[in-house]
């Protein structure tokens, strides 16, 4: 959510440039997204004082980093039960994560991406 107000508006007002408008059409090209994605944003300030921007989205690391969950587990060791924690992710935001970040691509190819990124970070699957 860009806000007109400090210290973004002090920044582009310095420049000229009509705070509102950026932030309007900023708040609508990432509308869909939910509100604690970091996103890289590169701002271009044109002649006429009017703006473009380059948004990057965050790596796929990050977005598992912030689906993981822990699950308590008991193990049997010999006689014993010991609880053991898990990092897990669900198979179905592995699926939209897919789509979500390489949206062009075939869905077989990206998920193998996907799921490749979440075994190294040694996160358990479940469905």
């Amino acid at each position: 959510m860009a806000d007109p107000s400090p210290p973004l508006g002090t920044i582009l007002g310095n420049l000229g440039v009509n705070t509102n408008t950026f932030c309007t059409s900023f708040n609508l090209y990432t509308k869909n997204l939910p509100k604690y994605f970091l996103l890289k944003v590169t701002i271009f300030i044109l002649e006429n004082r009017t703006t473009t921007f380059l948004v990057k989205l965050s790596s796929v690391g990050f977005i598992l980093s912030l689906l993981r969950f822990n699950k308590m587990i008991k193990v049997k060791i010999y006689d014993r039960f010991h609880e053991k924690s898990l990092s897990c992710v669900k198979v179905y935001s592995l699926l939209k994560l897919a789509k979500f970040k390489f949206p062009n691509c075939n869905l077989k190819q990206s998920f193998n991406v996907i799921l490749g990124t979440a075994k190294s970070m040694k996160l358990t699957i479940i469905y």
